[in-house]
C-alpha cells in the first residue's frame, strides 16, 4: 500500500477510535444481475443517483468529516459509470473500497481499477465453492465466470488487496474450512460475516430457507468461535476477531450489544436518502439538505437505533465490525500485523518451491 493511502488510513484509525463520523455505506444502486434469496436490495427499485448528483455530494461528505466510503448495491459493475464515481472519490480524497458478485468484471475494467488512487480493498462475494449451492445462495449460476474473473483479478496486480465475502448461513457454513484454505492458496483474505435475516429498510429479507435448526445454529456459533481464534493465530481471516466472537452470539440469538449507527456510519441511499444505516428509512434526501441540516434528523433516530439493537438488530462488517475496530484499534493492528507476515511467508514459501 503506498505512502498515500498509509497517511491517510493513520488520519481514519485516529478519526475511529475518537468514535467521529468516518464511514459512509453507498448503496450505489439496486439493479443486480444476481438474484440472491437473502438480499432485499435487487427486489426494490432501480432509482440511482446520477454522477453529476454524487460529485457534490462526495465532496459534502468529506468535509462533513467521512473519510471512507464502501460502495454496494446491487451490484456497483452495472453501473457503466462506476469508474467515473472511482474517479470522483479521488477528487474529493476519500478512501473507499467496493463489493462486487464479479461477474461483470473485464480485463479492460480491470486496467482502469488500477487508477483507482483511493481502492483500500475490492471483495468478490462468492458463498459457496459447490456449483449448486452457489446457485441456490445467489440465484443465478454464475460460479464458474466469478472463479474465471477472480484470476483475472489475482493475475493483475493490482495495487489494493482483493479479499472475498462469505456470507454464513445454514447452508453453507460446513464449507468455511474450504474457503479459508481456498484463500490462503490464492495469498488473499477471507471475510465471513452472518446472514443477517429479519425486517429491514433495504437489504435484508426473511426466507424460510435460512431459519437454522438448534443444531445449525450451535454449529455456526462453533465456526465463528473458531474463526475469532484463527484471526488471533495470524490465519488470512480480514474481520477484528471481536467481530467473529459477536458473530457466534448473533446467530444464537443473543444480544449483541450498542450500535453506533447514525455516528460512526451512515447510509447514503441509491435514490439519494441519508439514514442511520442501511436498514432505518432515510431522514432526508442531501440533495436537498446538506449535513448540518441532517445531522438533527440523524441523533434523533438514536432511541429507535437502540429499540432495534435489542429487538431486530443485525451484524453487518459495516456495522458492528466497524464499531468493535474502533474501540480497540491497537488489538486490530497486532492482530492484522500478525496475519499479514504469515501470508508474506506463505508467498516468500511459494515462490522458493516454484
Amino acid at each position: 500500500m503506498n505512502l498515500y493511502k498509509n497517511f491517510k488510513l493513520m488520519h481514519v484509525l485516529l478519526r475511529m477510535r475518537q468514535l467521529k463520523p468516518t464511514f459512509v455505506s453507498f448503496n450505489s444502486l439496486n439493479a443486480c444481475n444476481s438474484a440472491c434469496p437473502m438480499c432485499a436490495v435487487w427486489r426494490q427499485n432501480e432509482e440511482m443517483l446520477s454522477l453529476p448528483e454524487i460529485i457534490p455530494i462526495v465532496t459534502e461528505l468529506k468535509k462533513s468529516g467521512f473519510l471512507v466510503m464502501e460502495i454496494s448495491g446491487g451490484e456497483p459493475f452495472l453501473r457503466d459509470d462506476i469508474y467515473d464515481i472511482f474517479a470522483a472519490l479521488d477528487e474529493a480524497g476519500f478512501l473507499y473500497t467496493t463489493a462486487t458478485n464479479g461477474t461483470l468484471l473485464t480485463p479492460e475494467g480491470i486496467e482502469r481499477l488500477k487508477k483507482a488512487r483511493g481502492l483500500l480493498q475490492l471483495a468478490v462475494s462468492i458463498d459457496s465453492l459447490d456449483p449448486s449451492t452457489y446457485t441456490r445462495l445467489r440465484g443465478r449460476d454464475f460460479l464458474p465466470v466469478v472463479l474465471r474473473n477472480l484470476e483475472l483479478l489475482l493475475a493483475a496486480n493490482l495495487p489494493f488487496p482483493v479479499k472475498v465475502n462469505l456470507v454464513m448461513n445454514r447452508l453453507n457454513f460446513r464449507e468455511t474450512g474450504a474457503f479459508i484454505d481456498f484463500v490462503r492458496t490464492k495469498g488473499i483474505c477471507l471475510s465471513v460475516f452472518p446472514v443477517n435475516q429479519g425486517v429491514g429498510f433495504s437489504h435484508r429479507h426473511t426466507d424460510p430457507q435460512f431459519t437454522p435448526s438448534e443444531d445449525e445454529r450451535q454449529q455456526m456459533s462453533e465456526a465463528f468461535k473458531l474463526l475469532a481464534q484463527l484471526r488471533r493465530a495470524g490465519e488470512p481471516l480480514w474481520e477484528y476477531s471481536a467481530f467473529y466472537e459477536l458473530a457466534a452470539e448473533y446467530v444464537m440469538g443473543r444480544p449483541v450489544g450498542p450500535c453506533d449507527a447514525g455516528n460512526l456510519y451512515i447510509d447514503l441511499n441509491a435514490n439519494g436518502q441519508v439514514a442511520p444505516c442501511l436498514d432505518h428509512e432515510g431522514v432526508g434526501d442531501i440533495r436537498s439538505i446538506n449535513m448540518n441540516g441532517l445531522w438533527p434528523a440523524l441523533r434523533a433516530c438514536r432511541t429507535k437505533i437502540q429499540e432495534c439493537s435489542r429487538s431486530t438488530p443485525c451484524c453487518y462488517t459495516c456495522t458492528y465490525n466497524i464499531s468493535l475496530t474502533s474501540r480497540n484499534i491497537v488489538s486490530f493492528i497486532r492482530e492484522t500485523v500478525r496475519m499479514k507476515s504469515r501470508q508474506l511467508l506463505r508467498a516468500l514459501c511459494r515462490r522458493q518451491v516454484q
